[in-house]
């Protein structure tokens, strides 16, 4: 067994200083939980305690402690006895780099096939996370209803919410405008039934779940350098599988500013209040970039003349024989996926704040526009 989890580690790029297992294979388990944890020792003990009052017997924690240098291995061996789930924790050093939450999460969940191969459900949160009561009921209630993936709600822990200085409120709600906003047009272009506006939109590492029969289509978590969980999102989406974002499910996340990985949650935290312009959310465009984006997944994904979809695709960058190739493919969304990553036109650039500030005034016209005029056709999307 040993072989197996270090072979794994191995092929991650990382090596394994140690595994240890409480008991072991539980044949009541159901969920996974998922959970990088760098240096966590004073949080982990809540994390692991909030999933076994919440999920029980049915759930196995998978723990990736990664590039670690703290007690958090110790702290995890002095409360497993009282547990009533069972626990993997995998210890491992990375080689040749640092760490990355991409990179941890990726494992992670790899490492879950091993630890828990009779799961039904993988659960991502995070090592500074704890899970609020309802979310296991809450995410089976969606499964239930035909969903592949779950994305639930984060919120902040409300005693160190009080000790972080707040946002100027000004720029929090510029950057909540513009964000609503961006998701708004989204949902006008493409009304998804299974997540009526309004709705929260997000994914994020602390608290989504997943079918382990569709992430074994879907998966597996893309190498990014950061955003791994909205880049096994539009994975998810190129597949065709459905998603639910719901409000349910919810976990109380640090807001901590001393982020332990480059981007995410953390160093966006730190950004907006010690930067006097700091790059915003890596999501957020340009109203012009994002009608573009807009108006060819509408050609991509509607439009019934393919040689038409394959001449747009061309002129906007693409080869003109990976154009026909995507343009041919018989999954409209996943001919959208491969389109939207390779487009250059497509790239996504860091925005400032203050650009985000003088492009507000575009975006609202642009809402206003698109609400009073929906897109009338694929063809007129694409020109």
């Amino acid at each position: 067994m040993n072989c197996g989890f270090s072979d794994l580690v191995s092929r991650h790029g990382a090596d394994l200083t140690s595994l240890e297992r409480w008991p072991g294979l539980a044949p009541s388990t159901r969920w996974v939980a998922c959970i990088p944890a760098r240096d966590e020792a004073a949080r982990i003990a809540a994390t692991i305690l909030a999933l076994d009052k919440e999920f029980g017997p049915v759930l196995h924690v998978l723990l990736l402690v990664n590039d670690t240098s703290d007690e958090t291995l110790a702290v995890v061996q002095s409360v497993v006895a009282g547990l009533q789930c069972a626990l993997t924790a995998v210890c491992v050093e990375w080689r040749n780099a640092s760490s990355s939450a991409p990179k941890a999460r990726a494992l992670a969940f790899d490492l879950a096939d091993l630890a828990a191969p009779n799961a039904t459900f993988i659960f991502s949160t995070d090592a500074d996370t704890v899970v609020l009561p309802g979310l296991r009921q809450a995410y089976e209630d969606a499964f239930a209803c035909g969903f592949d993936m779950v994305c639930g709600q984060i919120t902040f822990d409300e005693a160190e919410v009080a000790a972080v200085d707040p946002l100027h409120p000004q720029r929090d709600a510029a950057i909540g405008e513009y964000r609503g906003i961006c998701r708004e047009l989204q949902a006008l272009w493409f009304p998804d039934p299974d997540n009526p506006w309004p709705h929260h939109g997000g994914i994020g590492g602390a608290n989504f779940a997943v079918t382990r029969t569709a992430y074994r289509l879907a998966g597996p978590i893309p190498a990014v350098p950061f955003g791994e969980d909205w880049a096994l999102r539009r994975r998810f989406e190129g597949f065709g599988l459905r998603i639910r974002h719901d409000e349910a499910p919810r976990v109380a996340t640090s807001c901590r500013l001393d982020s332990r990985t480059e981007g995410g949650l953390s160093a966006e935290l730190r950004r907006n209040r010690v930067e006097a312009d700091p790059i915003v959310d890596e999501a957020l465009e340009t109203p012009s970039r994002l009608h573009r984006r807009l108006r060819l997944r509408r050609l991509v994904e509607a439009e019934t003349d393919r040689r038409h979809v394959a001449s747009a695709l061309s002129g906007h960058g693409l080869s003109p024989d990976r154009a026909d190739e995507l343009a041919a493919l018989p999954a409209r969304k996943m001919a959208w996926f491969h389109a939207e990553a390779e487009l250059p036109c497509l790239r996504r650039t860091p925005m400032r704040f203050s650009e985000l500030c003088r492009h507000l005034p575009s975006l609202r016209h642009l809402l206003a526009r698109t609400a009073a005029a929906r897109p009338r056709s694929a063809r007129d999307a694409g020109n």
